[in-house]
C-alpha cells in the first residue's frame, strides 16, 4: 500500500523559530520575549499571504506549552508539541474568522476562556484573518482581550492590518511579516529541491521565485506544479510552459519591432501569444515588467542589475535598450500599464486592446529634447534667439514731479492698426458701390474659431453705411442661435475679425432682421454704448474721444 503524497508546502512547514525563512524581525522578538519571561497576552501577526504568520503562531503555541518550556526552542518530541503539530491539542484552538464571523461564535469563545486548560500550560486561541470578524463579534471580543485570564493567550493573524480596529491593535503586540526577496526564495527552493532530489535548472528556480512574488507557500506550490508537469528534469522552458508564461523571446520580439517602427511585427507578437493559448492578462503583466527592465537598463547602463535575471539576460537587456530613447521607453511603459489595467478589469476584447497597443508602440513618435535641439541648431549657425520673446525692462522708479508751466494739450496720435495674424484676413475685403462688404472671407476666419457660427452667420451681410461705420445684418434665427449670438465672447470674436478685415477704428453695429427685412432689434457688436446720438459735432469729429469710447465701452453722461 502506497502512502499519499504530501505537498511540499505542508511537508516543509517550519517547526521551530529557526526554520522560519527570512523573518528575523519576528522570530528574534518572540525568542527574546520568551527567554526573558515577557510574554504578552495577545499578539497581532500582520503581513502578506504565504509569509509564515499561521506557521509562526503554531510555533509560538508549542514554545509556550512545550514540556520543557516556556522555551524559545520547542523540542517537537513531547506530547504537547506533537499534538499541536498535528492539530489535536485541546488547548490550542485555530479559528478561521473568514468562516466564523458571527457574534455567537465569539461569545462561545469568550465563555470558554473561563475554563482552565485541559492538559497544557496555556489555552491559546489562534484567530486567522481576524479582520473578517463582524463589528459585533469584534466588540464581543474586546472585554476578554483587555483582561484575559492568566492562562489564556491570543494570537491574531491578518493580511489587512488597516482593517483591524484600533481597539484590537492597541491591546495586542504587533509583529509585521515581509515578503521574501528573490534571493531568499531562490536559496530556499534550491535547498528543498536538493533534499527532495528534484533535478531542476537554476533558470527554472529563477522563474518560480519571480512568479511567487515573495510568498514562500506560493513558491513551494509552484515547484510542486512544475515538478508534476516535467516528470523528470525541470528546465526553464518546461517551467514557462507549466506556469502558462509568455516566452521571453516574444517579449523581445515585440520591443525590437516597436523600436524599428514595424507594426506588422508587433501584431505578430500578439498573435503568437494568442496561438500559444497564453492568458492576455499574463502577457500584459509580463510586457510591463519587460519594459520596466528595458527602461532601467537604458537609464542605469552598466549599473543595471535585477535579482530575477541571470547575467546573460541582464546583458541582453542592456544591449536591447541601446536603440531606445529613455523618454520613449517611459511613455511606452506607462501606456502598457494602462492597457494592462483595462485587460485585468475584464474588457470584452482583450486581444483588440493589446493589438491597438502594439500599433501605437510601433508608431510612437520619438521624444524631442528641446535643449538638445536648440544646441544642435545653434551649432549649425542657426540663431534661435529671435524665437525667444524679449522681456521688457522693469519700470523706472517714480521720480518726484517738479511743477511745470501750463502747456496746451497735445492730442496723441491715433493708434495704428496691428498687423493681422497669419490665419486672419490679410487684405481688406472689396466694398461694392451700394456699400456691401465681401463677407465670405471674414466668415471663414470666424468659423475657424467657432464652427457652429456658420449656421448663424451664413446669410449675414456686412454693409458700410459711412466711412469707418459698418452694419452687420443677421437674419432672425431661432431662440438658441439668438442666445448664442448675444454671448459676449461670440460678439467680441465677430467684432475682432471684422475690425481685422476692415481696419482698426471702425465702428460696428449688428442688426437682427425679421423675415420681412425690418430691424427686429439693434445692438452694437462688442459695445452697447458707442452711440454718437446727442453728441455735438465737435465731439463726433474728435477721433481720440471716439477711440476712448470704443476701447473702454464708454458713453457720454450729461
Amino acid at each position: 500500500m502506497t502512502t499519499s503524497y504530501q505537498a511540499l508546502a505542508r511537508k516543509w512547514r517550519p517547526q521551530t523559530f529557526d526554520d522560519v525563512v527570512a523573518q528575523p524581525q519576528v522570530t528574534t522578538t518572540l525568542k527574546n520575549a520568551i527567554s526573558s519571561g515577557r510574554i504578552h497576552h495577545a499578539y497581532l501577526f500582520c503581513g502578506p499571504r504565504g509569509t509564515g504568520k499561521t506557521t509562526t503562531a503554531r510555533i509560538l503555541a508549542k514554545a509556550l506549552n512545550c514540556d520543557n518550556g516556556p522555551t524559545a526552542e520547542p523540542c517537537n518530541e513531547c506530547q504537547a508539541c506533537k499534538s499541536i503539530t498535528n492539530g489535536s491539542n485541546l488547548d490550542v484552538l485555530e479559528i478561521d474568522a473568514a468562516s466564523n464571523t458571527g457574534v455567537d461564535q465569539i461569545r462561545e469563545l469568550r465563555d470558554s476562556t473561563m475554563y482552565v486548560p485541559a492538559q497544557s500550560r496555556f489555552k491559546i486561541y489562534i484567530i486567522d484573518e481576524v479582520h473578517r470578524l463582524s463589528a459585533s463579534a469584534k466588540d464581543a471580543l474586546l472585554k476578554t482581550l483587555e483582561e484575559p485570564p492568566a492562562a489564556v493567550k491570543f494570537i491574531f493573524a491578518t493580511t489587512e492590518a488597516h482593517e483591524v480596529p484600533q481597539t484590537v491593535r492597541s491591546r495586542s503586540l504587533r509583529l509585521d511579516f515581509h515578503l521574501l526577496s528573490q534571493d531568499d526564495l531562490r536559496k530556499h527552493l534550491l535547498s528543498i529541491a536538493k533534499n527532495e532530489k528534484i533535478d531542476v535548472e537554476p533558470g527554472a528556480i529563477d522563474v518560480i521565485a519571480t512568479e511567487a512574488s515573495g510568498s514562500v507557500r506560493d513558491s513551494l506550490s509552484l515547484l510542486d506544479q512544475v515538478s508534476a508537469y516535467a516528470g523528470g528534469k525541470i528546465t526553464t522552458d518546461l517551467t514557462t510552459e507549466a506556469l502558462g508564461l509568455v516566452d521571453s523571446q516574444i517579449l523581445f520580439a515585440f520591443t525590437d519591432a516597436a523600436a524599428q517602427g514595424d507594426p506588422a511585427a508587433t501584431l505578430a507578437a500578439v498573435a503568437a501569444v494568442a496561438h500559444a493559448g497564453r492568458d492576455y492578462q499574463q502577457f500584459a503583466r509580463q510586457l510591463s515588467e519587460h519594459l520596466k527592465r528595458l527602461l532601467f537598463a537604458k537609464s542605469l547602463g552598466a549599473k543595471f542589475s535585477d535579482e530575477g535575471l541571470s547575467s546573460e539576460d541582464t546583458e541582453r537587456y542592456r544591449k536591447t535598450s541601446e536603440p531606445w530613447d529613455e523618454n520613449d521607453l517611459l511613455r511606452l511603459l506607462l501606456m502598457s500599464v494602462e492597457v494592462g489595467h483595462r485587460v485585468r478589469k475584464g474588457t470584452p476584447q482583450p486581444r483588440m486592446e493589446l493589438e491597438l497597443f502594439a500599433m501605437r508602440a510601433a508608431k510612437l513618435d520619438s521624444s524631442v529634447n528641446i535643449r538638445a535641439l536648440v544646441e544642435r541648431l545653434e551649432g549649425q549657425g542657426i540663431s534661435t534667439r529671435a524665437a525667444t520673446p524679449s522681456v521688457p525692462p522693469p519700470p523706472a522708479a517714480p521720480q518726484a514731479m517738479a511743477p511745470v508751466a501750463s502747456k496746451p494739450m497735445v492730442r496723441p496720435p491715433e493708434p495704428q492698426p496691428d498687423p493681422a495674424p497669419e490665419h486672419k484676413v490679410k487684405a481688406k475685403p472689396t466694398i461694392s458701390s451700394d456699400g456691401d462688404v465681401q463677407w465670405d472671407p471674414i466668415l471663414e476666419v470666424i468659423c475657424e474659431h467657432r464652427p457652429t457660427l456658420r449656421s448663424v452667420l451664413g446669410h449675414a451681410r456686412l454693409v458700410q453705411t459711412a466711412p469707418g461705420t459698418f452694419e452687420l445684418h443677421v437674419p432672425k434665427t431661432n431662440e438658441f442661435q439668438q442666445r448664442q449670438l448675444a454671448e459676449k465672447p461670440v460678439r467680441d470674436l465677430i467684432h475682432s475679425e471684422i475690425i481685422n478685415a476692415v481696419g482698426s477704428g471702425a465702428r460696428i453695429t449688428t442688426h437682427v432682421k425679421n423675415t420681412t427685412g425690418q430691424a427686429d432689434s439693434q445692438k452694437p457688436a462688442g459695445s452697447a454704448r458707442q452711440s454718437t446720438k446727442g453728441l455735438s459735432p465737435e465731439m463726433q469729429a474728435d477721433h481720440g474721444l471716439q477711440e476712448i469710447l470704443r476701447r473702454f465701452d464708454g458713453e457720454i453722461v450729461e
